[in-house]
């Protein structure tokens, strides 16, 4: 039998998502992006690259990280980057319960994922080399 406190194993999560209820300007979702980066460095995650839809009331940003984190920690991460607070309440609930769907953003059914960073490493003979690659999300 589970304690009240306890948490149940969800599994870990390398895709973080966040809902901005907002529109902006492309040059802030830009700098947005940048910010996603030094916050996550901060954490000690890579960012893979970072996708971005347009929702009904702004923007969903899907975050693929590494390593893969504790779904409470991202939870709180996704907080830190801006996630809508009742999500994050919402989230914190699902993920107490043992919900594996604990993460949920919804999507119209025709919504389009656009990379908007991407982080490629590359290794040949002998040196590694590291390219960052930035792209305005579509208006």
């Amino acid at each position: 039998m589970q304690r009240k406190h306890e948490r149940r194993s969800t599994g870990k999560t390398s895709v973080l998502k966040i809902d901005k209820d907002c529109f902006v300007d492309m040059g802030l979702n830009m700098e947005y992006v940048r910010t996603i980066l030094h916050t996550c460095r901060k954490y000690e995650l890579k960012v893979l690259w970072v996708r971005s839809s347009k929702s009904r009331h702004g923007m969903h940003f899907y975050i693929k990280i590494k390593p893969a984190i504790e779904p409470h920690v991202a939870n709180n991460l996704q907080y830190l980057l801006g996630d809508d607070a009742k999500r994050v309440a919402f989230n914190m609930a699902r993920i107490e319960s043992g919900l594996a769907e604990w993460n949920k953003l919804f999507e119209r059914a025709n919504a389009r994922l656009t990379t908007v960073y991407r982080n490629y490493h590359i290794r040949s003979a002998g040196s590694d080399v590291e390219i960052q690659r930035f792209r305005a999300p579509t208006e």
